[in-house]
C-alpha cells in the first residue's frame, strides 16, 4: 500500500513545555488508525501539525510526509494547494467549524471553488446521507449530527487522499454517533481514504479503526491492531483508557444511592410545548424522588433540553402541569424567583455558560447577588467552590475559564449551582466532552455531592454509560415522547420499546 502519511520524530514545543515528544508513525491509503489519549496528551497537536496549522509560537522539529513532500518546508502556495485538495480536517465541534450566517451548501462549496474541483453539493450530501435541502439552511436549522456531516462533506469535497478526524463524534448521541462512524469507514473504503481517528474514547477508535495507536504526555506509548490493543494492553495508560468508559451491566460500575423517599419532590404530568409548529414535547409524564437521581436520555431533538427549560421556568408550556414539593411551578414573579433557588440547572458546555470576563469568584457568586443573598457572599461561594472540588479556593476564586481545564470549568458551573443550595438539580449533558479521567472525576463529585446533601438529580444524557453509572431510574425520551421508563437494571439491560433497544445497540462497546 502506497504510504499516504508519515510522522517522523514529530516535536512540538510551546514555550518551556515538550507537548508532542519524538513521535513517529505512518498511514497507507485505506489505513484506518486511531489515535488515542487524554485531554492534554498531544493528540490535537499531532492534527494540526499535519496540515500546518499550529500558532506561530510553536517550535516544530521531525517531519510531517504528505505523499513524500515535508508539509514543513512547503511554501505558502504549495501548502495551499495541498491543503483540502491532498489532505482534509474534522475539527472537533461541528457547530464551531460552520459559519453561523452563511447557508451549509456554501460552506460545502467554498473549497471546491478554491480548488476549482468539480463536483456537486448535492452529490456530496447524498454521500454523507443529508438531503438536498440541507444546503439551503443555516448551521442553527440541523441537529448536532447533521453538522457534523455537513463538516464531513466539506473534508470530501476535493477528493483528499487523507482525511484527519479530530473528536468528530463529541457530544453526538448513540444512534448518531454509530451512523456518523459508520459513514466514515465507510467512505474510507469505497474512496481508498488514509483516515487518522482521534478520540478519547477508545470504544469509538475501536469500532471505527483497524489500527491504534496511543499518546501519553506527548509520546506514543502503544501502537498495534485495534483489538489486540484493546483486548490486551500493555501500557498501564491504555489500560486506564479502557477502563475509564463504563459498561452497561458491569456491577463495579453501578454504584447508586438509598432508595428514594416514595413521595416524589419533582412530578410532570401531560407536558406540552410547543416550538412555533412543531411540538417539542408531547404529553410527558416523570417524577424524580427525594434524593433520587433519574436519567432523561434519549437521542438529539427528542426534547430533552426543551423539557430540563420547561422545568426550570425558562419556557411556557402549551398544556400540562409541573408540581414541585406538593404546590404547583409558579410562572412569574417572586415565586419563580424562589422556586429557582431550589431548583439549578448545571448547563452543558460549561465554557460556552462562563463569562470569560469573569473571575470564577463572580460566577459562582451571580446566583447569590441576583436574588439579594450577599451577606455572607464570600463564606458561600468559598464553600461552595470548596464542595465542587476546587481546593483550595484560594487557588481558583481569581481564575478567569481561560486558566481552567475542561473539567475544573465544569465543577465551576456545579459550584455556581450549589451555591444556592438547591433541593434539585438539572444537569443536562454534564460529561458532554469530557476527557476520560476527568468524567471519572465528575462522576465521583455527583455521587458525593449526592450522599452528602441529598440532592435530587434530573440527569439529561444521551450516554447511556452514565445512566448505568448514576441513575436510580431511566426515563427514555424519543420524538417528544416517554416511550420507556423505570429502575434502571430494567430499562437499560432488558428494554421493551424498539427505539430502547436501538438506543442500547448502538453504544460502542471495547
Amino acid at each position: 500500500m502506497t504510504t499516504v502519511l508519515e510522522l517522523r520524530n514529530l516535536t512540538v514545543h510551546y514555550g518551556g513545555t515538550r507537548v508532542v515528544d519524538d513521535v513517529s508513525l505512518s498511514l497507507a491509503a485505506g489505513q484506518t488508525l486511531g489515535l488515542a489519549g487524554e485531554s492534554g496528551s498531544g493528540k490535537s497537536t499531532v492534527a494540526l501539525s499535519v496540515l500546518r496549522l499550529l500558532p506561530p509560537t510553536a517550535r516544530v522539529g521531525g517531519q510531517v510526509l504528505l505523499d513524500g513532500e515535508d508539509v514543513r518546508t512547503m511554501s505558502w502556495g504549495r501548502l495551499r494547494a495541498v491543503r483540502w485538495a491532498a489532505a482534509s480536517i474534522v475539527f472537533q465541534g461541528a457547530q464551531h467549524s460552520l459559519n453561523p450566517v452563511r447557508r451549509v451548501g456554501d460552506q460545502i462549496a467554498e473549497p471546491m471553488r478554491l480548488h476549482g474541483t468539480p463536483g456537486s453539493v448535492a452529490g456530496l450530501l447524498e454521500q454523507v446521507e443529508l438531503p438536498a435541502s440541507a444546503a439551503r439552511a443555516y448551521p442553527h436549522e440541523l441537529s448536532g449530527g447533521q453538522k457534523q456531516r455537513a463538516v464531513i462533506a466539506m473534508a470530501l469535497a476535493c477528493g483528499p487522499r487523507l482525511v484527519v478526524a479530530d473528536e468528530p463524534t463529541t457530544a453526538l448521541d448513540a444512534l448518531v454517533q454509530a451512523r456518523v462512524l459508520g459513514l466514515l469507514t465507510r467512505l474510507a473504503a469505497e474512496r481508498g481514504l488514509a483516515l487518522l481517528m482521534i478520540s478519547h474514547d477508545l470504544s469509538v477508535l475501536a469500532a471505527t479503526c483497524a489500527e491504534l495507536a496511543v499518546l501519553h504526555r506527548g509520546a506514543l506509548v502503544e501502537r498495534g491492531p485495534a483489538r489486540e490493543v484493546v483486548a490486551a494492553p500493555r501500557h498501564p495508560h491504555t489500560a486506564a483508557l479502557a477502563a475509564a468508559f463504563p459498561v452497561i451491566g458491569d456491577p463495579a460500575h453501578r454504584r447508586t444511592g438509598p432508595a428514594p423517599a416514595p413521595e416524589p419532590l419533582l412530578r410532570v404530568r401531560d407536558l406540552v410545548v410547543d416550538h412555533g409548529r412543531t411540538r417539542a414535547v408531547d404529553g410527558v409524564d416523570l417524577a424524580v424522588g427525594r434524593g433520587e437521581v433519574v436519567a432523561l436520555v434519549g437521542g438529539s431533538g427528542s426534547g430533552k433540553t426543551t423539557l430540563a427549560r420547561t422545568i426550570m421556568g425558562l419556557c411556557t408550556p402549551a398544556s400540562g402541569r409541573i408540581d414541585f414539593d406538593g404546590a404547583p411551578v409558579p410562572s412569574r414573579g417572586r415565586a419563580l424567583r424562589a422556586y429557582r433557588r431550589q431548583v439549578q440547572l448545571v448547563p452543558q458546555d460549561p465554557a460556552g455558560a462562563l463569562n470569560p470576563r469573569h473571575r470564577v469568584y463572580d460566577a459562582v457568586a451571580e446566583g447569590l447577588r441576583v436574588h439579594g443573598l450577599t451577606a455572607d457572599e464570600h463564606a458561600r461561594v468559598t464553600a461552595a467552590v470548596e464542595r465542587a472540588e476546587l481546593r483550595p479556593a484560594s487557588q481558583f476564586l481569581d481564575a478567569v475559564p481561560h486558566e481552567l481545564s475542561g473539567g475544573q470549568q465544569q465543577r465551576v458551573v456545579i459550584a455556581g449551582a450549589l451555591v444556592l443550595r438547591p433541593r434539585l438539580l438539572i444537569a443536562d449533558e454534564p460529561l458532554a466532552s469530557l476527557d476520560a479521567s476527568v468524567r471519572g472525576e465528575v462522576v465521583a463529585l455527583l455521587r458525593r455531592l449526592r450522599a452528602d446533601l441529598g440532592l435530587a438529580c434530573l440527569l439529561i444524557t444521551h450516554d447511556l454509560g452514565l445512566a448505568w453509572q448514576l441513575a436510580d431510574r431511566v426515563v427514555v425520551l424519543h420524538e417528544g415522547r416517554v416511550v420507556e421508563q423505570g429502575p434502571a437494571e430494567q430499562v437499560l439491560l432488558a428494554p421493551s420499546h424498539d427505539y430502547t433497544r436501538a438506543l442500547v445497540r448502538a453504544v460502542p462497546a471495547l
